[in-house]
């Protein structure tokens, strides 16, 4: 979405991204082999995916809280073509074990809310990012975001793994991040990560397309303007009204999250509902735990996070708009219409 469509508190900071194009042009990081003794990581990764607004941004947050992962902090996310750098210095300042009578480590308040969000955007130094932009520099740019074949075969899936590798590397934890981008081509994501554990979030499809919509007024201001990631119906579907859009853009995004996953072992998808993980988190952590350590990980302590988040499920449209929203919800699953990528 170009900057102008945005509203002014979404558009970027263009000192920052100045500051950043230095910053990288200083570490020259990508022009550099990268760092490191492995080829791809050594632990398991975790991967939350599904549709935006489905909750998958408490998921994330919530299993960043834990304390088992490494993540893309608002930090390490300044150092998007060497995450582990950014990492390195992170952990400098806020590591107790690499301190030397306090001359660094810095000793901040923790985030009043830590599980508060807004479009996906947390505040605080070291909350949880979603690091788009380094996916974005593997990934090639279309009017969608299904990457076919010949896609594919030009990502530079060596480097890929080598700069997980060496970011893992830095805490020795799982890493963990959001992968929506490919909620479309998930089993090539699984072939090249073969020890990837997919974390598969869902919610109500009406609270999600009541949600898109509201994604939609605050990014941009505009309802008709499509927020978030593209599915391979996109050029089908983008000229109908905001509802059938957002019907849509659920429907088959989790249509393809699914189709998706059932061609990669059970042992490495977990799917949740949004309600589930805010009635039960413990209950899903230790499901999830079971995961990894089918894939080699072992835990240190247990959980000891919240024991339930409150659930957002209150209707703030009108009657008549939640009624176009159903029927739309409707025809979606109804249409006859190609949803998921071959």
């Amino acid at each position: 979405m170009s900057e102008s469509a945005r509203r002014s508190e979404h558009r970027r900071n263009p000192k920052l991204e100045d500051l950043l194009g230095d910053l990288t042009r200083d570490l020259d990081a990508e022009s550099r082999p990268v760092p490191g003794r492995r080829e791809a990581p050594r632990h398991p990764t975790v991967l939350v995916v599904g549709c935006p607004r489905s909750g998958t941004t408490l998921c994330y947050q919530w299993l960043a809280a834990t304390g088992t992962f490494t993540f893309p902090t608002n930090f390490v996310s300044r150092f998007p073509t060497a995450p582990w750098t950014g990492e390195r210095i992170q952990r400098l300042l806020t590591d107790t074990k690499c301190d030397h009578g306090g001359e660094l480590a810095l000793d901040l308040p923790a985030a009043r809310d830590p599980f508060r969000s807004r479009l996906g955007k947390t505040r605080g130094p070291f909350a949880p990012h979603e690091f788009w932009y380094w996916w974005r520099r593997f990934l090639p740019a279309g009017e969608t975001h299904f990457l076919d074949e010949e896609q594919l075969a030009s990502v530079d899936t060596d480097r890929f793994r080598r700069e997980l590798a060496a970011w893992e590397e830095v805490r020795d934890r799982p890493l963990l991040m959001k992968g929506l981008i490919l909620d479309w081509n998930l089993p090539w994501l699984a072939e090249i990560l073969p020890d990837t554990v997919f974390v598969f979030v869902r919610r109500d499809p009406f609270f999600t397309m009541q949600s898109l919509l509201s994604a939609r007024r605050d990014f941009s201001g505009d309802e008709e303007r499509w927020y978030s990631f593209r599915p391979p119906t996109f050029p089908a579907v983008k000229d109908l009204s905001a509802a059938e859009q957002v019907a849509a853009q659920v429907h088959d995004t989790e249509s393809a999250v699914r189709h998706g996953l059932e061609q990669i072992e059970p042992d490495r998808w977990l799917e949740i509902t949004y309600e589930e993980l805010c009635s039960d988190p413990a209950w899903l952590y230790e499901r999830l735990i079971v995961k990894l350590e089918r894939r080699g990980y072992r835990r240190a302590g247990s959980y000891d996070g919240p024991v339930r988040f409150p659930v957002s499920a209150k209707v703030t449209v009108d009657a008549e708009r939640a009624a176009e929203l159903r029927s739309a919800w409707e025809w979606a699953e109804n249409r006859d219409c190609a949803v998921t990528p071959a």
